[in-house]
């Protein structure tokens, strides 16, 4: 139980010792007063502490109503609450379905914020698994597209690196699949490694991985390209099958969409593979290559 639901409970309690107070002990004009008092004041700390405790919205209710109640028969049998004409029994009874009413009421209320939140639980849980890799957890193909819907919104400076593993095919031929997942796995960390928290990273396909830079200036970007590259190099230099990569770099224009920008990326890996591997190009630029900061 938290501090705050704490504090309500005992709010609630000094409000029911009022209660009693009013109707057991206090003078009537006091008793009146003590009485409206907890009236008002009570269902709205019910709703606090449902709210706090939400499984115990029916108990709540009813063991508040069953206190106020029972007190309120035996308060009925004062003499002097006789001018407030408080001195009728059915008083009890009716506080007691009222408050009844209440708790279930509550319930209810409960029940369907409840279902609700879980609705929008699934919904929310269903949307990351559409949009996530299963082997890597990375962001995929799907999540790609809605990135790049965000970076064509408006007018925004990034890089996009396209990454490729090294003769990956001959280490699923060599090795088998699962080896060659745990392998991906093990790239996966070291790039995350490499990057900023807000750094964007996606499983492309296959073997390849999609980087956004945002933010970033190009001598910066080239940094972590170069860094990207060699950290696997030299983070799998001890593993059982040592990784290269290969790496093309493309940075943002005025006027260009972010697939144009992705496609600029994906030929500068092309070329980089074809210089032999293990190395990092960089989009042709036309003109001086723009600042990303």
């Amino acid at each position: 139980m938290n501090k705050r639901g704490v504090i309500a409970l005992l709010i609630l309690a000094s409000l029911i010792a009022r209660w009693s107070y009013s109707w057991l002990i206090a003078p009537p004009r006091e008793a009146m007063i003590g009485i409206l008092i907890v009236l008002l004041y009570t269902p709205v700390l019910i709703v606090i502490t449902t709210l706090m405790f939400s499984g115990k919205a029916v108990f709540i209710g009813i063991l508040v109503g069953v206190a106020l109640g029972t007190i309120s028969f035996f308060g009925t049998s004062r003499e002097v609450l006789a001018p407030l004409y408080l001195n009728d029994w059915r008083i009890a009874p009716l506080i007691l379905c009222v408050y009844a009413l209440f708790a279930w009421l509550l319930k209810r209320w409960v029940n369907e914020r409840y279902a609700l939140e879980l609705s929008a639980q699934r919904e929310q849980q269903l949307t990351l698994e559409s949009n996530t890799d299963q082997l890597t957890g990375l962001a995929n193909r799907r999540a790609c597209d809605a990135r790049f819907q965000q970076l064509d919104a408006g007018p925004r400076k990034y890089a996009i690196i396209m990454l490729d593993l090294d003769h990956f095919k001959q280490v699923n031929d060599t090795h088998g699949h699962n080896e060659g997942d745990r392998v991906l796995r093990r790239v996966v960390s070291l790039l995350i490694g490499k990057l900023r928290p807000n750094d964007f990273i996606a499983r492309w396909g296959g073997e390849e991985f999609l980087v956004i830079l945002e933010s970033i200036s190009s001598t910066d970007a080239k940094a972590v390209s170069d860094a990207l590259c060699q950290g696997i190099e030299d983070g799998t230099a001890n593993d059982t099958i040592p990784i290269t990569v290969s790496l093309g770099l493309a940075l943002s224009a005025n006027g260009q969409t972010a697939m144009a920008t992705l496609k600029s990326a994906d030929d500068a890996l092309y070329a980089a593979k074809t210089a032999g591997r293990n190395r990092v190009r960089i989009a042709f630029q036309s003109e001086k290559e723009p600042s990303l900061a």
